[in-house]
């Protein structure tokens, strides 16, 4: 009776351990990709530096221009990585991941404008 409770005990500590099932991993490391301002036709280069922070995924934008932008409230679910930024306004994204591990999607500072900026997030190449 003691072995069959210990292997509930242990049973149920790896199912309250196990992330949902829904839930997928972004690898960590150096991507590389765009980002698109509204209304522009040509992408900036910036690079990613997806990590963790407090066990926490975190994500680091960076272009030489615009120096170091942290992604805040990241969400990944399913194929969806959300969050948002604040460049100055608060700008929220939904990217999409794409079949070649990529992320790519809208991000908008909900002005009446209507345009959206795009990022284009691309994994590290090994």
């Amino acid at each position: 009776m003691r072995m069959i409770a210990g292997l509930g005990i242990v049973v149920l500590m790896a199912m309250w351990m196990a992330p949902p099932a829904g839930a997928q991993e972004i690898e960590r490391g150096a991507w590389t990709g765009t980002l698109t301002p509204p209304g522009a036709d040509v992408g900036v280069p910036v690079t990613y530096v997806v990590g963790d922070t407090d066990g926490a995924l975190s994500i680091v934008m960076n272009n030489p221009q615009l120096g170091d932008i942290g992604f805040n409230d990241l969400q990944l679910e399913e194929n969806e990585l959300k969050f948002w930024w604040e460049p100055g306004v608060r700008v929220d994204c939904t990217l999409t991941r794409q079949s070649d591990g990529s992320f790519g999607g809208p991000c908008s500072d909900g002005s009446a404008s209507g345009e959206d900026g795009i990022l284009l997030m691309l994994p590290p190449s090994d």
